[in-house]
């Protein structure tokens, strides 16, 4: 999306509890992110904190024909942005409403992407999310998170039976890349 990176930054300047980074995702995280999926088992899955899409483009590029995807992106403006450059997915606000926005009932998803900045979050909003993300998966499903750090693994331990940490130094900052499996 063009004007991507100037809007993240500008973003980043006015929220950055919201936002997270001053740059957004890079490919190779992007790459990392999608690449562990074996996506003909993929038929339904979201994505949180979209942001400008970079990781967005790349889950479009690796699904197969038929697989929904649902966008969540908390700022306004970058939802607008996310749906006019990419009309095939739908996009809503609150990663801690999945499955009433979707109008779905639990494990229902097959996967599950977060960009969202957990360090950032209350201790409270960080739970939030996390059990509604689980309750959204089925059996076997996977959340594939990244973070800067690694303050979320005794989170996601608690929640989910495995979960396997792999770093990618390609980003800035360099991120950890968590797959949680239900």
């Amino acid at each position: 999306m063009e004007g991507g990176t100037s809007l993240f930054i500008q973003k980043f300047i006015q929220s950055p509890m919201q936002i997270g980074s001053l740059f957004p995702s890079s490919v190779a995280l992007a790459k990392k992110m999608t690449d562990s999926l074996s996506w003909e088992n993929i038929n339904e899955a979201a994505e949180l904190g979209a942001g400008t899409g970079v990781i967005t483009k790349e889950i479009i590029r690796s699904m197969q024909p038929g697989t929904k995807l649902h966008v969540f992106e908390k700022d306004e403006e970058m939802r607008r942005k996310l749906h006019s450059h990419l009309p095939e997915i739908s996009v809503y606000e609150d990663a801690r409403d999945i499955l009433r926005s979707i109008n779905k009932s639990e494990g229902t998803l097959d996967a599950v992407f977060s960009g969202l900045p957990f360090a950032n979050f209350t201790s409270n909003m960080r739970l939030e999310i996390v059990d509604e993300v689980y309750r959204s998966l089925r059996p076997g499903g996977v959340l594939i998170a990244f973070q800067y750090t690694t303050q979320m693994k005794k989170t996601f331990q608690h929640y989910f039976k495995t979960v396997d940490i792999s770093f990618v130094p390609k980003n800035f900052p360099p991120a950890f890349v968590y797959i949680c499996e239900k």
